[in-house]
């Protein structure tokens, strides 16, 4: 482990992700394509899982709550369809956001979210040669809160693709899909 606390590699639990190993890449890369999804188990190491999940909680107070209406494209519903139709479909979603100015500078997350080695990583798992940060500056990384009887309602994501990293098992419920 590098002695330099802020360091990718004390982080990152490269002992079960070696994110710069090529076979390690590849074997990622397979399991998308052929799965549609990716999930690096214990991707954190247990030290800075701990501090993430401090660090959210300390600001759980300032979350942004809302409860919105959508479907499972997040796009305006189609009255041409019928209000029966599948695209229609009206699901809710319940939940709490920090933004990114609102995590601090110094936190894990910006850490990780900056790191060349793990744009890299990400990049070639996706086989894409370059990444560009997220333009908003706001939603480049959140933190999502969900007390007990909210949720995410289920939806496709907009963007080419998400990362999105467990902080806290739900106690029951919270199918990630």
């Amino acid at each position: 482990m590098n002695t330099n606390k802020n360091c990718i590699e004390n982080i990152i639990n490269f002992k079960l992700n070696p994110l710069n190993n090529k076979s390690f890449i590849t074997s990622c890369r397979q399991t998308l394509n052929r799965d549609g999804i990716l999930i690096l188990q214990k991707f954190i190491t247990q030290i800075i899982l701990d501090q993430l999940v401090a660090e959210a909680q300390e600001q759980s107070e300032n979350a942004f709550f809302t409860k919105t209406s959508h479907n499972v494209y997040l796009t305006d519903p189609d009255p041409k369809l019928g209000k029966d139709h599948i695209y229609n479909h009206q699901i809710f979603s319940t939940k709490g956001c920090i933004a990114a100015d609102q995590i601090p500078p110094r936190s894990s997350l910006k850490l990780l979210y900056n790191s060349v080695m793990f744009q890299k990583f990400v990049a070639d798992v996706l086989g894409e040669k370059k990444l560009f940060e997220y333009a908003d500056n706001l939603s480049s990384i959140n933190v999502h809160f969900a007390k007990s009887g909210q949720e995410l309602g289920w939806h496709f994501d907009n963007s080419s693709f998400a990362i999105s990293l467990l902080l806290q098992a739900p106690k029951e419920g919270g199918i990630f899909e």
